[in-house]
């Protein structure tokens, strides 16, 4: 098959300012409708739950875009960031598919808090995968903050995150610099790989 000349395609290397943008705003956006889901007195336009869920979820894409592409340096990617957790209950029970919610008291162990060290891809992809994402009002005896568990993570645990433990998590993405990046190609196997310092 001969293809017209006029037939092109562009492309381009992959830049982290439009995900770090994206993740900046959307940081933002979170911190809001996260205020505004602890109001008692929110008289808006709009569910602060829903619009919470739309900026934590593409908040935690921007980042694992960021990963997937290699636009963040190897030590941030391989480091842990320790999420507290509070263990499964023998009465856990799934939430219905429609719900953000479900049983957490009764299938969660909040008496017994732990923690868990994850990648930051991995609590990103606890996000974007998440069957439960919840508002705490911890009233005092919790931290207020955000609860959640994602599709293979809730038979066994539940993460607490805090708006200033997310803010935290998200500066680690927001102010990591790739100084010097190396891609490879080795022509006998066909495997790429890639350094980014």
């Amino acid at each position: 098959m001969s293809l017209p000349l006029e037939i092109w395609a562009a492309s381009c290397h992959w830049e982290s300012y439009p995900w770090k943008n994206e993740l900046a705003e959307q940081l933002r956006r979170l911190e809001r409708h996260f205020a505004e889901a602890l109001d008692d007195e929110y008289d808006g336009e709009h569910s602060p739950p829903h619009m919470l869920e739309r900026a934590v979820v593409l908040a935690a894409f921007a980042i694992r875009r960021m990963v997937e592409k290699r636009l963040l340096t190897d030590r941030l990617t391989a480091a842990t960031v320790r999420i507290r957790c509070y263990p499964a209950t023998d009465g856990l029970r799934r939430p219905f598919h429609g719900s953000s919610g479900g049983h957490i008291f009764e299938s969660y162990d909040f008496e017994a808090p732990g923690g868990v060290g994850l990648q930051i891809v991995q609590i990103a992809n606890e996000i974007i995968h998440s069957s439960q994402m919840l508002v705490l009002n911890g009233a005092g005896v919790l931290e207020d903050g955000l609860l959640i568990a994602s599709d293979y993570g809730l038979k066994s645990r539940l993460l607490h995150i805090t708006m200033k433990e997310f803010r935290d998590y998200a500066e680690l993405v927001l102010n990591d610099h790739v100084r010097l990046s190396a891609d490879g190609w080795d022509h006998e196997t066909g495997k790429v790989s890639a350094s980014r310092e």
